[in-house]
């Protein structure tokens, strides 16, 4: 005997043909609503701020390269030497005026902050102190931007993009075109290829001159790089490694600690939670070959105790003593002797032929090549990365707040002021 299920009627079928149409309905709205849920909690976290995303618009889109020439322009200049760049600062409209023989006329795009530089500069000290009892004098000592007009006997031509050395917290300045370097045509550019400029026109030139031809790098040698994810220390890291060195790099922060490890640095020591000394003891009990140092302090002693029998310091600065610097100055007394030193580019010569260069810009006189051709073809090979910092300032009116932000210590890569 075999059973057989009993007839359902029509009626039921139909019911439960509903039934299973509303089950799939249900289930495929709960997909749709967690796959909709899902987005929008991808693009909250992901979405970058406003500020960021016109940041990243301006980088992406091509130049209006307008040649035109405007009667006025707005330059940053200080009142008179004073306590800081804050206190002193102030815009004046000027009247252009064409360039003399020599000389090109530039539409200012991007402007390089050395902030300990203009800090001496706006308080009219060391190397700035015929700047006393000046008034109205221009800020500013890096850029890139588009050449307007030229004078007579210059090659470089309307519509070029230069990387250049001048008063840059300008719209407009007037230079010398040997102070310039031509990459490329404005038309083919974008906005953050003139940002990228500005942080090798001298922060980018003082790590090449000073490792290669001050420093002599060689491969193989240990190479220590302090405040390296700084302006011209994170291009420092880069060029030591493409010279085959090994590369300990210091700075502050585990964040600028990974940023480093991208840039190729071998051992990175955030020095607020290691021991450099003890780094330095246990990991590299040699010695170092070459220290790149910007920061004085501790950091400087350091260094120059770690330094192997004929070792070499470069030291490029010593930013910790300077004023306005973040906190207080602990050793004020070496940050006398380091400034004297620095400024007046002297050498110290220390037993064990152990060498301190204040002047990184002596081995000029060796090269055999071009430094800055050599700089910008790096860079146009992508064998060299130029972090421009996050933070964005975006007018004359933000100088104060470009250079506090350089100073604090907070930031990273290159502090990069653009202009309209």
């Amino acid at each position: 005997h075999v059973s057989t299920p009993p007839v359902r009627s029509q009626q039921a079928r139909w019911r439960d043909s509903i039934r299973q149409r509303k089950a799939r309905s249900v289930l495929i709205a709960r997909f749709v609503r967690a796959v909709f849920v899902a987005l929008v909690c991808v693009a909250t976290v992901a979405r970058p701020s406003r500020q960021a995303r016109a940041h990243l618009q301006m980088q992406a889109t091509r130049l209006a390269t307008t040649l035109e020439v405007p009667s006025h322009f707005r330059r940053l200049v200080a009142q008179k030497a004073g306590e800081s760049v804050r206190a002193v600062a102030a815009i004046r409209e000027l009247e252009t005026e064409k360039p003399g023989e020599g000389e090109v006329l530039i539409k200012v795009l991007a402007a390089g902050i050395n902030g300990g530089c203009e800090t001496f500069r706006a308080r009219g000290e060391r190397a700035f102190a015929s700047l006393q009892g000046a008034s109205d004098f221009a800020l500013g000592s890096e850029g890139a931007g588009i050449v307007l007009q030229v004078g007579a006997g210059v090659s470089l031509r309307p519509g070029d993009a230069v990387a250049f050395v001048g008063s840059a917290l300008s719209e407009l300045d007037t230079v010398k075109e040997s102070s310039c370097h031509r990459f490329g045509t404005a038309s083919d550019l974008q906005a953050k290829h003139f940002r990228e400029a500005t942080a090798l026109r001298i922060s980018g030139l003082t790590a090449l001159v000073a490792l290669e031809l001050t420093g002599q790098i060689r491969q193989g040698q240990v190479v220590l790089i302090t405040a390296a994810a700084g302006g011209t220390g994170h291009l420092a890291v880069q060029i030591a490694k493409v010279n085959g060195a090994q590369v300990v790099a210091t700075c502050s922060t585990e964040e600028k600690a990974e940023v480093l490890r991208g840039l190729g640095a071998d051992r990175v020591v955030v020095y607020t939670k290691e021991d450099l000394s003890k780094v330095l003891d246990e990991e590299f009990p040699d010695g170092l070959d070459l220290v790149y140092e910007g920061v004085g302090g501790n950091l400087h002693t350091v260094a120059l105790a770690h330094l192997k029998e004929g070792g070499r310091q470069l030291q490029v600065g010593y930013i910790s003593h300077y004023p306005q610097a973040a906190g207080k100055d602990a050793h004020a007394g070496q940050g006398r002797e380091l400034g004297d030193a620095f400024w007046s580019g002297k050498t110290w010569e220390l037993p064990g032929n152990k060498t301190v260069y204040f002047n990184v810009w002596g081995g000029m006189k060796r090269a055999t090549f071009n430094p800055v051709e050599r700089l910008f073809r790096l860079w146009a090979d992508a064998d060299l990365k130029v972090l421009v910092d996050p933070t964005y300032f975006s007018s004359l009116e933000q100088a104060p707040d470009a250079v506090e932000h350089m100073m604090s210590g907070q930031s990273t890569g290159k502090v990069v002021l653009s202009l309209p």
